[in-house]
């Protein structure tokens, strides 16, 4: 409480907040997707591989043990061997809880929650690594506080962080404190915290290139951090070598050579062609002498090399936040188009989520809650429907059989049209935009957080229904 007095907040707007904090949490520990189940199991056991010797055939000898009301799980390590490291030392109570006192720490919904923290600790992190880099770019303190209302209030991180309790913001944060040091001119440093970034999950990669390109033209230097960058994640592999049966997080790239375009009966990854022209643009371009200009420069740059990830490649939806922060600055940045750029990632966010809950209905469906306290509380409701498609077909079978051919390409369309002219406002110089000059309204951001909460309610709604 003196912590919100502190910040001037008054005796209603402190009981907003305390609300407000307290539905987030209940919302944030109601669901739990299998692929975090998997990696905590991998990171429990790490301990009984450490100690029984075999640390160095992890992905031989270790497996998960997923046995929970909704999944169960038995499988091989699939990612990096630094990803197990953070969950092993995050799980090490959940070892402990089990060899000591025999807990099963799948039927327990405290054991879960702690699980889940790992996600919640990660992206205070990140939101704080997100307020540094907006006063690295000397954002004034209502555009940095912008900027992470920005971040907490989106869709996007509700589907990636809430509902499908996804990791990859643990590799944000690394992302993260690279850009930061690479905006203060430290390369080494730049380059220190990607090759942290790249063996927890190799799609951090893809941030790395344009950037160097930018700020390095010595094709030595180049050449030297490319190799520190992919060191560490080379050293991991030989150290702990993937079996046969395991991928790697490197086929998570393959997204790459999705969609092609073919010209002279020969097929052309579309993405490849459009980072290539953008890493040739970067290694010609010159940066400005003047800070502020190279700033924006290098924001535009990072939003473009996952903004083409995501446009033309057929990606997981929740790897989008990788997208996120850097619209977020890009937005702030350009303060005289703020509310423009706040109206256009609302609608854009949620149209890309909507896609995904027709393409991958899983990802938003019932075994998200029958692992956490909601069903130790309520029960499992076993004869509830899967997801909220199912519920649309029921209710209204005519809407769905419309929907069910042209919803998600109808919503992609709208993203698409969105992010064009997201980039086409903060690209270039643009004097006549409505909403010019404008505050954006708190109003908006309780929009966008009530359209949060909405985004948590599909899995919800199949529980219930």
């Amino acid at each position: 409480m003196k912590l919100m007095a502190a910040m001037g907040m008054d005796k209603k707007q402190r009981i907003l907040f305390g609300a407000v904090a307290v539905l987030t949490g209940l919302f944030f520990y109601a669901f739990m997707y299998s692929d975090i189940l998997i990696t905590t199991s991998f990171g429990v056991n790490f301990w009984d591989v450490l100690f029984g010797g075999d640390i160095f055939r992890f992905y031989e000898v270790c497996h998960s043990d997923v046995d929970t009301a909704a999944y169960q799980i038995f499988n091989t390590p699939d990612y990096d061997f630094l990803i197990y490291i953070i969950f092993a030392v995050w799980n090490l109570p959940l070892w402990i809880a089990r060899k000591a006192a025999h807990v099963n720490i799948w039927e327990s919904a405290l054991a879960i929650a702690w699980a889940k923290t790992i996600i919640l600790v990660f992206t205070a992190l990140t939101v704080r690594a997100l307020a540094d880099i907006c006063k690295t770019l000397h954002v004034d303190e209502r555009g940095r506080k912008d900027a992470v209302l920005l971040f907490l209030t989106s869709a996007i991180l509700f589907m990636s962080v809430f509902v499908t309790s996804q990791y990859d913001i643990i590799y944000l944060f690394f992302m993260l404190k690279a850009f930061d040091n690479y905006l203060k001119g430290d390369m080494r440093r730049f380059t220190a915290w990607m090759a942290v970034a790249v063996p927890v999950k190799s799609l951090a990669v893809f941030l790395f290139p344009a950037l160097l390109l930018y700020r390095e033209k010595n094709v030595f230097r180049i050449g030297m951090h490319t190799v520190a960058l992919f060191l560490p994640w080379l050293l991991l592999r030989l150290l702990f070598p993937m079996g046969d049966g395991n991928g790697g997080n490197l086929e998570n790239i393959l997204v790459i050579f999705g969609q092609k375009l073919v010209f002279r009966k020969l097929e052309i990854p579309v993405f490849l062609l459009a980072v290539i022209v953008l890493y040739i643009v970067c290694y010609a371009l010159k940066a400005p002498e003047d800070e502020k200009r190279a700033g924006i420069n290098s924001v535009r740059i990072a939003f473009l090399s996952y903004a083409l990830l995501f446009i033309l490649c057929s990606t997981n939806p929740y790897w989008y936040i990788l997208l996120l922060p850097f619209q977020c600055i890009l937005t702030v940045l350009n303060a005289d188009r703020k509310y423009m750029n706040t109206i256009l990632e609302t609608i854009t966010s949620i149209c890309y989520v909507g896609m995904y809950v027709w393409l991958i209905p899983w990802c938003f469906d019932v075994k998200l809650v029958q692992s956490t306290y909601v069903a130790k509380l309520f029960g499992l409701r076993e004869n509830t429907t899967n997801n909220c498609l199912e519920i649309l077909h029921t209710v209204l079978p005519s809407v769905y059989d419309m929907a069910e051919d042209r919803a998600a390409a109808y919503l992609f369309m709208v993203f698409l049209a969105g992010n064009i002219v997201y980039a086409a406002l903060n690209f270039m110089r643009c004097e006549n935009i409505a909403l010019r000059n404008t505050d954006t309204p708190k109003y908006l951001y309780a929009v966008r957080y009530a359209m949060g909460i909405g985004v948590c309610m599909f899995p919800v709604m199949s529980y219930i229904f």
